[in-house]
């Protein structure tokens, strides 16, 4: 037998080679993608770039470093006689998703087949961990058909099954992104979901979501559970094992996401090597847009504790849009120790995003109907407008066990983002007819944020209550720099599009500088009461949080206004579970968003505001008869808004946006290999007290009141490894304006699909082809801020995945 000193040092060998092996393929990837950008384009983010590299780079390489010497160090020592027995085996869980056994699986019959469609109820059958620390870190396996988790993160609460959750929470799972063919998170939430759509189109340089009825920006959108590490404009999917929905506020769980998230929020969790993986995927996107990735994973040790797992991708070419063209580019290297008390991981983001003559939305003026919605492929944007954006993530998470009932965690993450751009920032529609009046601004800017927390998590009966007991600190801070040029207005239609030689003479400007800081500060308490072997559970908490705003004078660089301001934000949740496949919940849990500031013609100008709360109340019951899963949701949401008296100018929060509804969604499998995946929404948005009473009573703005997704996959019978697809996405009428005069109708669209899984050469192969759209229709997609974007045309998406 080998000795511990020998073992550790083949461990060392073992992932710095395939750490440099990673960097190798990093530094290859990012020269390809900066081989598509002239040397003038790059003279101004060398700099930045440079920066970024040492400062988030020399950080989690030196964590990376330290912490596999520590535990190389640590297996150096003899073992103590309480210490003598080996760590136990890492227990993959989800393996439904890796698919080169599965494939190799398939290739045999028509009811082999339909099994590996339902291989992840399986899962579970491994051995539970024995740490209460361990249970709330192990990643939920996946349901039968794999598209969505069995469960997600519950911020402080750590990951928990959906029929143990008194909230409404849904995780998609690498093989949804995959089968897909998604290139964003929001569009994978946009096909499935169907209280999500998408805020903004895919045309557009970046993503933003409506949920329950509310706007949520693509740079709220949580990392590993962290705010603030997300690229601001979009989020490439191939470093990402899963997408996790919760749908409503959740200041309580979570803490205060940059702008509130009271739709909901959503975390995206990083993929980690649970087996090995080689896999080469190539793809195309019509018009012209070709692209490869490269999916590396590996795991090492005596009891495979050490893990490394690579991906890196660039795509590019001619969009559907008329004169519009992308590159993106995205590298990650993720690395996880799994001990037998404690865990450790630690990832590297690197994107690179950029885009010729994004198209963007428009915003009708008050009064006029508004026109029909256009071709798609027509873009109104000029032909010298792009958008270029960069992105570095590091984080570092690490997790102990004290006990078997005691575990300590923490946390930090790094961002830098920066971005150049020329672009029209929307057009004004004037006239049904479809006439506009546009304009073209130049910006540039960056930001950088740190976000990280710590905790500790308990577990202890009294009596015949058992108590989880988490307390948890979390902070962010993030400084963000801008510069703007602007130039004059033009006249355009968006039937026929005026194009331009050139933007022309700037009318004004201001050089790039300190624009904005934001801090949040928060603590969390949390006890889950278990009674009855968990058949009546109790959740009790609360969040105190704090919230640090300054904004800056765009020329003289001085702070304009300063905002601290702090709430404290409780919640309480009851599930009941009287079978095994049955549960019932009821929940009260609030959303925190900074105070606003009030408008210039305002009594009280000078005001503070607190950080206003969101309330929401929601009952709800969950099904899980094996193969098939469903969630039935019926909720309220209170938003608050400002509005001026106008008698006495004073500006308060006294206005108000109720949003109630009532949600289905349903998983799994209905029949021998057949799995559906989709639901509806209904959705009664209302403006309960507005400025006056005037539009009192009205519906909100951006809100339809119908929504449903129905996705439908049949493993065919008469040719093992094919599967075809089908979806249908509805979306009811939605208003634009508080009037409620104005609005856009209701749209729907199909998709078809295959995939087709077999072995070429001995290597596991999978082929998938999808359309979407399939019927060209022309629509409009309504936004809560009264914006509408014209819907993607139709969509030829088509790839190949191998494994070695």
């Amino acid at each position: 037998m080998r000795d511990a000193p020998d073992r550790s040092q083949n461990i060392r060998c073992l992932l710095l080679g395939d750490a440099r092996l990673a960097v190798y393929c990093t530094s290859c990837l990012v020269g390809a993608m900066r081989r598509g950008i002239n040397k003038k384009s790059l003279r101004g983010v060398m700099i930045y770039d440079l920066k970024c590299t040492r400062t988030i780079g020399f950080v989690c390489v030196s964590m990376l470093l330290t912490t596999t010497a520590s535990f190389a160090q640590q297996s150096d020592r003899p073992s103590s006689a309480g210490t003598a027995q080996p760590l136990p085996p890492v227990t993959v869980s989800a393996p439904e998703h890796r698919a080169a056994p599965a494939r190799r699986q398939h290739a045999s019959s028509p009811a082999r087949s339909r099994r590996q469609a339902g291989r992840g109820e399986s899962a579970p059958a491994a051995a539970a961990p024995a740490t209460v620390g361990a249970q709330r870190a192990a990643l939920p396996v996946p349901y039968v058909g794999g598209q969505i988790a069995r469960g997600g993160r519950l911020g402080l609460l750590g990951n928990k099954d959906y029929m143990e959750t008194p909230y409404s929470l849904t995780s998609y799972t690498e093989k949804t992104i995959r089968d897909q063919q998604a290139t964003s998170v929001a569009e994978v939430l946009t096909n499935s979901d169907p209280s999500v759509r998408a805020a903004i189109g895919s045309s557009n340089r970046y993503d933003a979501l409506t949920i329950r009825g509310f706007r949520v920006e693509n740079s709220e959108i949580a990392l590993n559970g962290l705010y603030g590490l997300v690229p601001a404009y979009r989020i490439n999917p191939a470093p990402i094992e899963r997408i996790e929905l919760l749908k409503g506020p959740a200041a309580f769980l979570s803490g205060m996401a940059p702008q509130g998230s009271i739709g909901g929020s959503v975390n995206v969790v990083t993929k980690r090597a649970d087996e090995d993986l080689t896999r080469l995927t190539v793809g195309y996107i019509s018009n012209a847009r070709f692209g490869t990735e490269v999916d590396v994973a590996r795991r090492y040790g005596d009891q495979k504790e050490w893990g490394v797992r690579f991906n890196g991708g660039i795509d590019g070419g001619n969009t559907t849009i008329d004169r519009q063209s992308v590159r993106d580019g995205v590298g990650s290297l993720g690395v996880d120790y799994r001990g037998e008390r404690f865990r450790w991981s630690a990832d590297v983001i690197y994107q690179d995003d950029w885009m010729k003559a994004a198209a963007r939305g428009y915003t009708p003026v008050k009064g006029i109907a508004v026109p029909n919605a256009p071709d798609p492929r027509i873009n109104l944007a000029q032909p010298f407008d792009y958008a270029r954006a960069k992105s570095l993530t590091g984080l570092t998470r690490a997790e102990y066990d004290l006990s078997n009932n005691v575990t300590v965690f923490g946390a930090i993450g790094g961002n830098q983002f920066g971005y150049d751009k020329r672009e029209a920032p929307g057009a004004t529609l004037l006239t049904a007819s479809g006439d506009a009046l546009s304009t073209s601004r130049f910006q540039t800017g960056k930001s950088e944020g740190v976000s990280g927390e710590a905790g500790v998590r308990a577990r202890f009966d009294t009596g015949p209550v058992s108590h989880e007991v988490v307390v948890s600190g979390s902070a962010l801070n993030r400084t963000d720099w801008l510069g703007q040029t602007n130039y004059g207005n033009y006249l355009t239609n968006i039937y026929a599009p005026t194009i331009l030689a050139s933007p022309g003479t700037p009318v004004s400007s201001f050089p790039e500088g300190k624009s904005a800081f934001l801090g949040l500060r928060s603590v969390g308490v949390a006890d889950t009461l278990s009674m009855m072997n968990g058949m009546l559970q109790v959740i009790v908490g609360a969040r105190q949080q704090q919230v640090i705003a300054n904004n800056y004078d765009s020329v003289s660089g001085l702070e304009t206004t300063h905002y601290d301001q702090s709430a404290t934000s409780p919640s309480v949740a009851l599930l009941v579970r009287p079978i095994k496949e049955v549960s019932f919940y009821a929940s009260y849990i609030e959303g925190l968003t900074p105070g606003p500031t009030p408008p210039s013609g305002a009594a009280n100008t000078n005001q503070v505001f607190a950080p206003f709360k969101t309330k929401q109340y929601e009952v709800g019951t969950k099904l899980d008869l094996g193969r098939f899963g469903a969630s039935l949701a019926a909720f309220q949401i209170s938003l608050p808004s400002g509005v001026t008296d106008p008698v006495t100018k004073i500006y308060s929060l006294d206005g108000e946006q109720r949003n109630r509804g009532i949600e289905l969604n349903t998983f799994g499998e209905v029949g021998p290999g057949i799995r559906v995946l989709g639901g509806v929404t209904y959705l009664d948005a209302r403006l309960t007290k507005t400025d006056g009473h005037l539009y009192d009573g009205n519906h909100a703005i951006g809100a339809p009141g119908w929504q449903s997704n129905l996705g439908i996959e049949w493993d065919a019978p008469f040719l093992p490894g094919l599967t075809t697809t089908a979806r249908a996405i509805y979306t009811s009428r939605a208003y634009v304006s508080s009037d409620n005069i104005q609005s856009v109708p209701a749209w729907m669209t199909f998709d078809i699909g295959a995939r087709y899984a077999t072995s070429l050469a001995g290597r596991p192969t999978t082929f998938r082809a999808s359309v979407t759209n399939l019927f060209d229709n022309r629509y409009w997609i309504g936004n809560p801020t009264g914006y509408v974007i014209s819907g993607m045309p139709r969509t030829l998406w088509l790839s190949m995945s191998v494994d070695f």
